[in-house]
Order: C-alpha cells, then sequence, then structure tokens
C-alpha cells in the first residue's frame, strides 16, 4: 500500500495538470497562432492543394486561349479584399502572358486603379510584355451595368480614352477588339455580386464566356451559375491557391494556405487540450464524491 503523501502528490499532479490544460495563458496562445501564420509566410511549406471541380474549369478556359486571343479582365475590387484576390489576379495574367493572350483591363471600383496599376506593371514586366499591343488598362468608369452593356457595343465607345488620357482609337490592341463579339473570355476578379452583373449583362444579353475569381464569402452564390452561365470560378485563398499550383507558380495563395492551415490545426490542438483537462478534472471530482460517500456510510456504520 502506497504511503498517504505519495497518493495525494500524485493527485496533485493529476489536478496540475487538468488545470493547466484547461488555463493555458492567453498570450501563449496568441503568441503560438501568431508564429504559425507568420513562419509558413516565410519559409513555406508546400502543402499539397486539391484542385475542385470550379478551379480546375477557370483553369481550362485559360487553357483553351490561343496567343493572339484577346479577353478581358476586369479588377472588380478594392483593397480591403486584396490578400484573397491579388494572388488569382497575378496567376491569371501570368497565365494569359505566357500564352501569349493580349488582354483588357479595366475596373469598376474608383479604388481598384491603384491595383490594377501595379499588378500590371509586376506581370508586364516579368513577361516583357508592351503597353498598348499585349495590354491595355481602360481604367475606371462609373454605373457598372452600363458599362457593362454600352461594351457590348463598342469597348471604344464606352471609353474614349484609357486610364493614361490616351485615345483608345490609337491603342492598337482595340483595333481588332472593339465588343464582346471580339472577345475570346471575360475574367471578372471580385469581392461583391459584380461577378453576377457581368453574368446578367455581358453573359445573357451578349452570350460572352465568363470566369470569375471571388473571396470565399461571395463564392458560394455563384455555385447555381456553374457551369451553365459560368464556365469556372475561384473561390477564395484556397481557392487561388489551387489555381497557382495548376498553373504552376506558387505564389501568395498557397503560402497563404500554408499559414491558415498550420493556425487552424493549432486551435484544434488547444481546443482538443482544453477537452482533456476537462474530462481529467471532471473525472477526479468523480472520484472524489464517490471517496466521500463511502466515508460517510462508513461512519455510520
Amino acid at each position: 500500500m502506497l504511503p498517504k503523501n505519495a497518493t495525494e502528490g500524485r493527485r496533485g499532479n493529476r489536478r496540475s495538470f487538468s488545470h493547466l490544460l484547461m488555463n493555458v495563458d492567453r498570450r501563449i496562445i496568441f503568441l503560438v497562432i501568431a508564429l504559425s501564420v507568420a513562419l509558413p509566410l516565410i519559409f513555406p511549406l508546400n502543402l499539397p492543394v486539391k484542385s475542385s471541380r470550379e478551379a480546375r474549369a477557370y483553369y481550362d478556359e485559360m487553357e483553351k486561349l490561343k496567343a493572339g486571343d484577346e479577353i478581358i479582365f476586369s479588377f472588380d475590387y478594392e483593397p480591403d479584399v486584396m490578400a484573397e484576390l491579388d494572388p488569382m489576379s497575378l496567376a491569371t495574367l501570368r497565365h494569359a502572358f505566357r500564352k501569349d493572350v493580349r488582354v483588357i483591363c479595366l475596373t469598376t471600383y474608383a479604388g481598384g486603379s491603384g491595383i490594377a496599376e501595379r499588378i500590371l506593371e509586376q506581370v508586364t514586366s516579368e513577361y516583357d510584355k508592351t503597353y498598348g499591343t499585349d495590354c491595355v488598362f481602360l481604367g475606371y468608369n462609373p454605373d457598372p451595368s452600363a458599362t457593362m452593356l454600352r461594351m457590348g457595343e463598342s469597348i471604344k465607345g464606352t471609353f474614349p480614352t484609357d486610364h493614361y488620357r490616351t485615345s483608345t482609337d490609337e491603342l492598337p490592341l482595340l483595333e481588332t477588339a472593339d465588343s464582346y463579339a471580339d472577345i475570346e473570355l471575360l475574367v471578372s476578379i471580385t469581392g461583391s455580386a459584380l461577378a453576377e452583373y457581368w453574368i446578367i449583362w455581358a453573359g445573357g444579353k451578349f452570350n460572352q464566356r465568363i470566369i470569375s475569381g471571388n473571396t470565399a464569402i461571395q463564392a458560394v452564390l455563384l455555385y447555381p451559375y456553374f457551369p451553365a452561365q459560368i464556365s469556372g470560378f475561384l473561390g477564395g485563398l484556397k481557392g487561388a491557391a489551387e489555381y497557382e499550383r495548376m498553373v504552376g507558380v506558387d505564389g501568395a495563395g498557397v503560402r497563404g494556405m500554408d499559414a491558415q492551415s498550420m493556425a487552424h490545426l493549432l486551435i484544434v490542438c488547444f481546443v482538443v487540450l482544453g477537452n482533456i483537462g476537462f474530462l481529467i478534472q471532471k473525472r477526479r471530482l468523480s472520484r472524489g464524491g464517490d471517496n466521500s460517500d463511502s466515508g460517510n456510510q462508513g461512519e455510520r456504520a
């Protein structure tokens, strides 16, 4: 039989262990979560990424394009959703320029102009593309619905000048592409319902083929349109990572999913540890109650 102090010591250890599991200092939790997010961004883990059906369809539509084809690329977002959508924009434009596809860019948000200029400057320099011949940026036009409708009749009529005040009549790219009839594919990267606007006005009225990249919360609204009215779409950071992996250029999407996956894993671990501590404490209290009842019965006897 163990000495009484040894038994009490074991109980104390169990008590302190369960107490520790259920009362981890929140500052430790915050620090561990911060490290789990930051380190994969700095040192990518290259975790496997499984492609969804809609992301594969998005990629396939881009793969169908041939050298010299023209597409419309609309930056339909502002800085608040750049973390999710910039990786999609970069990967899509890299895919297009790699195939020597010519790109007509615009934005339906006033705050999207700076994003478009930054991304276009980066990708055109990577692929040595010439402004005016390989790509143009038409800029921002208010009233998205009217803009979408008018572009079906004349792009140059809708945008008499580009973002830099150059007449669109002087841009070589627009000599052969002046309406949806001349456009092989329309790409909308958006964090709002503007993908649905493009489906209604460009797709419904002019039968334009459309693909779209969307924030995760917005992507769920596109499933009813897929694949009849929208040929493919990307959903959130995961969709960006899937597309980057298919294109073969890992970027912020893949790194972001590494960080997100590690953070989620740690959160699950903390939940599991907290529940283990709760069960240990519950079991200890239950045994204490049983011992107390036995002692009372002995005294009465």
